[in-house]
Formats: C-alpha cells, structure tokens, sequence
C-alpha cells in the first residue's frame, strides 16, 4: 500500500507536467516568432515600433510600416495588439510602406517558415535538458530525504526554476499558458529560496527570515502571479504592468536575500557557520548578479544589456550548489574557487578591453550600435574567464605529456628532502646540493661562496670567488647586499643563489649558464629557489651545532678526555636538532604529500576516466604512498616517536619487529629490565646503539642472528650484543656522516659515565659488551627531551 500510494503521487504530479510540457513545446516548435511590438499613432493607425534581431519580422518589416490588416482583419482590431501591443500569432500581414520620396506600397506578407536550428536549441533544447536536470535533482532529494521539510521546499525551488526558464519562450510567444506558468514560477522562485534557507538553518538554531515576512513574501508572489493570470485571461492589457511587477518583485526579493547573507556572514565572519554563509553568499551572487545586472534591471528601462535566455543560465548555479549542499552535507573549499574566479576576472579585463578596441579600429563603429559592442564585450571578457579559470584543470590532465620536465623538479625535491634528512656536516650539504642540481639543470660550474658583514667596516666581504671572472665579482659585490634566502641575483654570467643565512654571513651558491647558452625558465627558478629554503633551513641548525661543537673544543683545547656532561650536552643538541629536523620535514614535506595524495585521490573517486588513465593515477598514487612512507620513515629514524612513553624494551621490540620485516636476520632479547625506569637520556643512547649495532649487522655483518642481553645487575645495567656475521678488523672500521660507528658508539656509552668493549674477528661475528650506572656520576648539562607530538607516528 505504501508503495501504490507513493506510485499515485507520483502520476499526479508527473502526468500535468508532462502535459505542460508537451503543451509549451509544441507552442515553441509550432509557432514562429514574429518579434514585432507596435505603437498605435495619433491617427489610429498600426505602426511598427520595434523588430526583434532574432525573428521573422528581422529582414521583412521595417520599423515605421503601417499595419492594416492582420488575419484578414482590421489591425487595431487583433486582439494581441490591443492587449500587448504585438502581432504574435499572425498569419498574414498587409503593410504600407512610405518611400524616401513619399511615395506608398501596399505589400502583403505570409508568415511562415520553420524554427532555425540555432533557435531550436536555444529555446526547446537547452530549456528541456535544464529541466530534466532539476527533475532528476528533485527525485534524488525526494528518495533520500522525503522525510525532511527542508528538503521538499527546495524540491520546490528546482521545479520553479525549470519551469521558468522552460516557459520563458512561450510567454515571450504570448501564449496565456505560458504566461501563466512563468509569472508563478518566477515570482515564487526567490520565495521558495528564502523559505528553504529558513528551513535548513532551523537545524543550526539559526534565524533566517521570519514567519510573518515569509508569509507577506508569498502574498506578494501571489498577487504578481495573479496579475499575470488576470492579464492572460481577460481582454485587460496588462502587459506593461504585469513585466515590471515581475522584475521588480524578483529583483527587490533577491537583493533582500543577498543583504540577509551578507548581515548573517558578518555576524559569523569568526564562527562555525563563516563557511557556510560564504558558501551561499557566494553562490547566490554568482548566481543572480548577472541576471540582475545584465537584464532585469536594464529591463525595467527598455534596454536589456543581454536577452534574457542567456543571462538566466546563470541562475541554475544556485539548484546545483544547494542540491551539492544538501546531499552531500559537505562546503567544497569555496575561498580556492572564489579567489582564483576573482583573479581570473581580474587579469582578463585588459585582454577583453584590448580585444575589443581592435575590433572597434578594424571595424566600422557605424555598423553596431553601443548596446551591441558592450554585448560583445561581456562575451570575450567571459570567454576569456572561463577559460582562464579551466586551465588549471586542463594543466592537470596535459602537464605531464608535454611538460614532462615540471614532474622532474618535484621529483627532485621529495628527492632532496631525504637526503638532507641525513646530512649531519655543511660540507655533505653542499655535496648533496650540488648532486641534485646537476642532476636537473645541464650547468657547467658551481662555486660556493660566503658573504660576510663587517659591523666595524660597514662593508661585504666575499670569500671563495678564485674560479670566477672578476666582472661576476663586482656585479655579486654591488648586488647582494642583504640578500633573502632563496634570492636569485642576475649576473652578467649565471646567477647567484642565496641558499643559506647565519648572524652575519650569507651562503651564496653561483651557478653557471646552461650548456646550451639558455637563461633560467620559471620552472626552473621556482625549484632553485624551493631547494635554498630547504638549504636555508639545514644550514641554520649545521651552524648551530658546529658553532657550539666548536666553542667546546676551544675550550677543551689542552684536555684529552671530553668531560661526560659535555658529551650528554654535546647528545642532546644533536638529537633536538634531529627532532627539529624531523619536525620540520613531517609539518612540511609530509603534509604536502598527504595533501597531494588526498587530492588525487578525489580527483580519481569525483571524475569518470579511461582504464588506461585510471592505471597510470594508480601507479602515481602508489608511489605518492611510497614517498609518504619513506618521510615518515626518515621522521622516525631522526626521532624515535613515543620512546619515552614507551619505554625502552617496548620500543626496542617494536624496533625488532620493523627490522624483522626489512632484513633477514633473527633477534633475540633477554633482559630482566621490564621494571626498570631509565631516564631520557640513557634510553636514547641505548636505543641509539642498538640501531647503530643493527645497521650494521644488515649492511656490513651479514649476519643471519643476533643476540641481546640487557640486564641489571645492583646499580649498574649491563648490555650485550653478539652477530654470527662475517666480523671485521677493528681498526679498518672507518666513520663517515652516515654511521655512527665505534667511536660514536664509544662517546656514547662515555656519555652514561660507562664503559665498553668491542670483540670481533673475521667471519668470527662480532660482539660489544657495555656497561653504564644507573645514576651518573656526573650530571652537568643533562637536559631531557621535549614533546614530540609533531613527528610522524
């Protein structure tokens, strides 16, 4: 029964909208458009007054003809003309027509012929598909939230606005049901709007607009509605009343509409609901700006700027953002669109401006008048926006067949990233720069250059310009003044990159011409640029480190042993700058790549695409995954996330685990530790030696098992390690940037005031054996680490 009962309602609602429409498109195929509204003369007679450019009469009649007859009748007597003042629906025309010299011709006109193709679409086929459009909107809100109020108010607002624009035409035919059927819609469509704004943000407890002032907005909607089915009922003429009570109805209503968005924006700029109100601000002007602007209100004067059909499109912007709305109950990021659509219309004005002043110099300005050159104006000044604002979209489908090189330089730069992740010496920073940009731009030379500001002097001095030719050194000296990093600096030869700061010294990298004697293209600027702030930010925390490094061993010039709280200190710089660094590279490199992956990913849920094109975006977002993977893999080998929380055997569990699944070898750990609280910094230099061991076991060692002893034994912790791998000779084992070696493993146990020994002969394995107290000896320049809550988990 329920589903019977839904079926009937259906039916009678589907079958007299069927009817309408079969009844407004056969008056649209079935009746040509004379296009001619007449004045009635001192004299009574008939007189041609105005000939619409897209009709019969365009080319037929002229203005100033008097009609005689129309029909076969009187021509004051048709009843069009004296109701509307048209000859909509005449079959023939008898016309005089007066001579330059005076002289008057009878003619006699047929009015026949069929609908042109161009007016077929525009008037039946668009109005048709628009409609059907908001039919199938309305049967999607319908199914899916039939229960909701708001809901069946803005199914009322999709049928109004289809039914307006499809009717437009045959009103314009003057036919009464078309008539009837636009002024209903089009003076209860911005009611039906208000009315479903107040409904939906009824569930934010939000006010909109007011029961009383709802119901005196259908009451006036009712009175225009009437006024037009009086008019094309009776013999009363009306039509000058009834448009202007139309236009002026739906032009106040909507800037009352959009006063009330503006006034609920301001009150929300800060809170909640800022977005949604920009959301529907923005949509609503967008929406009815242009029919406003362009011919309701120029209506109201006799000279619409752009006929009605085209500025009405506009107006289907508002059922397709609210059923977006509605549906999905999500805000596309409205301020992405909204600034890019304002830039767009911005940089087109001069363009459109340009094009249409060499169209006003090669043609004669006499052939259009100045209604038809702003007409054209408005369609370059779109064309041009519109097709500004999709080449985003096309870049993004045909970038990466013609523009192959763009996806190199991102390449290059998740590339870099990583590789700076691990560079612990200014020295492998340049080398890894220098790498990278040979690898991406075909350069002959790179020097590296320093700089340096004098306070005493008030001068630059610049350090390492042996290689270069004079003439780059004083163009280098004149121009980088104080520079910025990330600066590009014109020479007369290369330029110089700023691709580092500290206190007074500026790191400056020069870079040669291209082999092929061509300057630097955007693209490429835009990625130098983008590796010196990485180069900027690393440079800042080498010189941090060495800087102090430095100092202390100034100080400890004449000792041979390094006190142990100077290596704790020493430790801890060099693991909050690993912390920094990995926070750094998680807030932004990662979060890029998570952006850029999300948005694939939507881009490949929201947009139909071929097979082959799906498998490529595939592939793509597959390596997006991996490149995220391995950032965050850097993050947490910079800094272990949740050591401290975890504790050290958990967390060297954990680290068995992830090496278990990367190598090959076994671990095994005994330890009678679980209750044992550490404290920061013993937790870190154990972890820190295990990993080193480990590394070192899969690298080097080869070795298929390892063992781990950890143990307590009164106040002092015993570790133990033992490979089965190939061993070495101790004193072959060399230290590099990369590996922290015996020695770093040596001045970490030295840290804990421990000790330690090393066992190892070739294909015998190796072992190490330490031992550290509890509570150190020494507890100067301890320092605990601080929250890591930016890294990657």
């Amino acid at each position: 029964m329920p589903r019977l009962r839904t079926k009937l309602k259906l039916i009678t609602f589907l079958l007299p909208l069927l009817l309408l429409v079969l009844y407004l498109s056969n008056v649209v195929l079935n009746q040509q458009k004379i296009g001619v509204s007449v004045r009635i003369s001192d004299l009574g007679q008939v007189v041609v007054a105005e000939i619409d450019g897209d009709s019969w009469a365009n080319g037929q009649l002229q203005q100033g003809d008097i009609l005689t007859a129309i029909n076969g009748q009187a021509a004051a007597d048709y009843e069009l003309v004296q109701k509307y003042k048209v000859i909509e629906r005449a079959e023939t025309l008898d016309v005089i027509r007066k001579g330059n010299e005076g002289e008057a011709a009878r003619l006699h006109f047929i009015v026949e012929g069929r609908i042109s193709n161009w007016s077929l679409i525009l008037h039946l086929v668009f109005p048709s598909v628009s409609l059907l459009l908001f039919l199938v909107f309305s049967f999607q809100v319908y199914y899916r939230q039939k229960h909701d109020r708001a809901a069946n108010i803005l199914i009322l607002f999709f049928l109004s606005t289809g039914l307006s624009y499809f009717s437009s035409t045959a009103s314009g035919l003057v036919d009464p049901v078309g008539r009837i059927t636009l002024g209903w819609s089009f003076s209860l469509l911005p009611v039906f709007f208000a009315h479903f704004m107040r409904e939906y943000l009824a569930r934010y407890k939000e006010d909109f607009i007011s029961l009383i002032c709802l119901r005196v907005l259908y009451f006036m909607a009712c009175v225009a509605g009437s006024i037009v089915t009086l008019s094309a009922l009776t013999n009363y003429s009306m039509l000058l009343m009834e448009s202007k009570v139309l236009l002026v109805f739906f032009s106040s209503t909507n800037v009352w509409i959009v006063c009330k968005l503006i006034a609920k924006y301001y009150k929300h700029r800060t809170g909640e609901l800022q977005v949604l109100f920009k959301f529907t601000l923005t949509g609503h002007v967008l929406a009815f700006l242009p029919f406003l602007l362009f011919y309701s209100v120029p209506e109201l004067w006799g000279v619409p700027v752009v006929p009605a059909e085209i500025s009405a499109v506009f107006l289907f912007a508002i059922p397709v953002v609210y059923f977006y709305l509605f549906m999905t109950r999500r805000l596309f990021d409205i301020d992405f669109v909204l600034n890019r659509f304002l830039y767009y219309t911005a940089i087109s004005f001069i363009p459109a401006v340009l094009i249409i002043g060499l169209m006003v110099g090669i043609l004669k300005q006499s052939q259009y008048t100045w209604l038809k050159w702003v007409q054209i104006f408005l369609v370059v000044y779109f064309i041009l926006t519109v097709f500004l604002f999709a080449k985003e979209f096309i870049d993004f489908r045909l970038r990466r067949s013609f523009l192959k090189e763009s996806y190199n330089f991102q390449g290059s730069i998740e590339r870099f990233s990583k590789q700076v992740s691990r560079v612990m010496k200014i020295s492998d920073l340049e080398q890894v720069l220098v790498r990278e940009i040979r690898a991406i731009l075909p350069v002959r030379e790179l020097v590296f250059l320093k700089l340096t500001y004098d306070q005493e002097t008030g001068y630059h001095s610049l350090t390492g310009t042996e290689r270069l030719k004079p003439e780059i050194v004083r163009s280098l000296q004149e121009r980088a003044l104080h520079p910025a990093v990330g600066e590009l600096i014109a020479l007369p030869q290369g330029v110089g990159l700023v691709i580092g700061h500290y206190r007074m010294t500026h790191e400056l990298l020069w870079i040669d011409d291209k082999d092929n004697h061509t300057s630097l293209n955007l693209d490429e600027r835009t990625w130098l640029q983008t590796v010196a702030h990485y180069c900027g930010i690393v440079y800042e925390n080498l010189y941090l480190i060495e800087g102090l490094i430095e100092d202390l061993e100034a100080q400890m010039k004449d000792q041979q042993d390094v006190p142990s709280w100077v290596l704790r200190l020493i430790f801890t710089l060099s693991e909050n700058e690993r912390r920094r660094l990995a926070a750094d590279l998680h807030d932004a490199a990662l979060q890029d790549q998570l952006i850029w992956y999300r948005k694939l990913e939507a881009l490949m849920l929201d947009y139909p695409m071929k097979d082959e094109l799906w498998k490529q975006l595939e592939l793509i977002k597959e390596g997006l995954l991996d490149v995220i993977h391995q950032i965050r893999q850097t993050c947490n080998e910079l800094r272990p996330p949740l050591l401290n929380e975890m504790g050290l055997i958990e967390a060297l569990e954990q680290l068995f685990a992830e090496e278990r699944l990367r190598s090959n070898y076994s671990i095994s750990l005994q330890t009678n530790m679980t209750s044992i609280e550490l404290n920061d910094s013993q937790i870190l230099a154990v972890y820190r030696i295990v990993q080193e061991l480990l590394r070192n076991a899969g690298k080097h060692a080869q070795a298929t098992d390892i063992q781990i002893e950890l143990e307590q034994r009164g106040e002092q912790v015993f570790f133990h390690y033992k490979d089965n791998g190939r061993g070495l000779e101790l004193s072959k084992l060399q230290d590099s940037f990369r590996h922290m070696g015996i020695s770093g493993i040596k001045e970490r146990v030295r840290s804990l005031d421990g000790e330690v020994s090393f066992f190892s002969e070739l294909n015998k394995g190796f072992e190490v054996r330490l031992m550290f107290p509890l509570v150190p000896t020494s507890r100067n320049g301890e320092g605990g680490d601080s929250d890591d809550h930016h890294l990657a988990g």
